[in-house]
């Protein structure tokens, strides 16, 4: 992952708003639209995208959640053109949404401790 925002990101939430808006925005993902409601780590974001609600978390330089409603293959292919890499992993937690994870290190590592955790559907992507 090369993003400012998810290594260094800004102090303030207007800023973080700003930044990951941008990067969506310019590999075309113009009507995405982001709202934080954290900003120190792990920092949290909720985010539209026309009909679409989703929600982002990130610890800088380590990790970054997707969490959907349901499996949305149009959310996770434009975070994954963002990002410029296929995620980790996905799952179902607790609540019963979908988490999308990637991670910027250890992921042979974390995808055996979602193994062992028992969660629900998960799904290796990064294959």
């Amino acid at each position: 992952m090369s993003l400012s925002w998810f290594f260094n990101p800004p102090p303030s939430r207007s800023a973080i708003e700003n930044e990951v808006r941008l990067s969506f925005w310019r590999v075309g993902l113009g009507a995405v639209w982001f709202t934080c409601a954290k900003e120190s780590a792990p920092i949290e974001c909720a985010g539209f995208w026309g009909e679409k609600e989703f929600a982002l978390e990130w610890e800088p330089k380590n990790y970054l959640l997707l969490k959907m409603p349901a499996p949305d293959q149009d959310v996770l292919s434009a975070f994954e053109r963002v990002l410029k890499r296929k995620a980790l992993a996905a799952y179902r937690n607790d609540a019963g949404k979908v988490v999308v994870e990637w991670r910027a290190k250890n992921s042979d590592a974390r995808f055996d401790e979602l193994k062992a955790g028992g969660v629900k559907d998960l799904e290796r992507l990064d294959n």
